[in-house]
């Protein structure tokens, strides 16, 4: 009798499991009624003050921030949703469809601060892209030793871009 083989499907694409956790999409933030009045004050404001500044050509522009606000508001209706997050000898997978190889990153970083923790993967392409992944309730020096054994660089240098940290700072 043959000997079933217990590889899964990932497994056998991206090499040995490492660890795994859960976490969310991103940091979550309770956005109290104060934040929504200020994010509508903000879009009516930013809107009028473009109006009157040119009312004669100030449509598209206007309709534009609108847009954007409306389209904000509409991706993060549903809150944070929390995913598997899985890494192997060759590459990392996240929920049940994105997954990325080693070879595409140049190096991880992590970061920690009294309101997060994240592993950072890190491109040095044209846009300098970076994946953040959450580590929930793992502990950072476990991903660290799991890290240990892919073939990335760990930068430890790195700092929070300006964007992103205002981004956190003003919860968007």
């Amino acid at each position: 009798m043959a000997k079933k083989s217990t590889v899964s499907h990932e497994e056998a694409l991206y090499g040995k499991k490492i660890t795994s956790w859960k976490a969310l999409d991103y940091h979550p933030y309770e956005r109290g009624i104060g934040w929504y009045i200020s994010f509508g004050l903000l879009t009516f404001g930013s809107s009028l003050v473009i109006y009157l500044m040119d009312p004669q050509s100030s449509a598209i522009p206007v309709a534009s921030i609108c847009l954007m606000a409306a389209f904000y508001l509409w991706v993060h209706r549903d809150g944070e949703e929390e995913h598997a997050i899985t890494l192997y000898e060759d590459g990392v997978v996240i929920g049940d469809h994105k997954i990325m190889r080693w070879k595409n990153f140049d190096g991880y970083w992590f970061l920690e601060d009294q309101h997060t923790r994240m592993l950072v993967l890190e491109t040095s392409g044209w846009n300098n892209d970076r994946v953040p992944l959450l580590l929930g309730k793992t502990k950072t020096d476990k991903v660290a030793k799991a890290m240990e054994k892919v073939d990335v660089e760990h930068l430890e240098d790195r700092l929070e871009r300006g964007f992103d940290v205002w981004s956190r700072v003003f919860r968007l």
